[in-house]
């Protein structure tokens, strides 16, 4: 019996632990824009205007028309953002941030 006891606090309080790190460690937005450029190759300069890596050295500039944010979540957040190229072919990202790193939720290409 006191086995079982001290399993469930201690696992009570691994519990409280991951709660704790979870909800410090959720990634911000910059971390987003880092993320960003090491997963699709989008570089977003604190900035509307980015760009997009092709193929080669070969570059598309982006305009961000759609952002959504929501950092109210107590252990993650997500972001969600809508790139509009030249000739008017739209990306659209969205992520979840959680341990201090993010996680495509969606990701949308529609070409005009």
């Amino acid at each position: 019996m006191m086995v079982r006891s001290a399993l469930s606090r201690m696992g009570i309080f691994t519990l409280i632990l991951m709660f704790f790190y979870m909800s410090t460690h959720r990634p911000n937005e910059e971390q987003f824009y880092i993320w960003l450029l090491d997963e699709y190759n989008i570089e977003c300069n604190k900035s509307i205007t980015c760009s997009k890596k092709i193929e080669g050295n070969t570059y598309s500039t982006l305009i961000e028309t759609g952002s959504n944010i929501k950092n109210g979540y107590l252990l993650f957040n997500t972001i969600g953002k809508i790139y509009e190229d030249e000739n008017g072919s739209r990306t659209t990202i969205k992520a979840l941030g959680i341990l201090g790193k993010y996680f495509t939720i969606m990701k949308d290409e529609q070409d005009r």
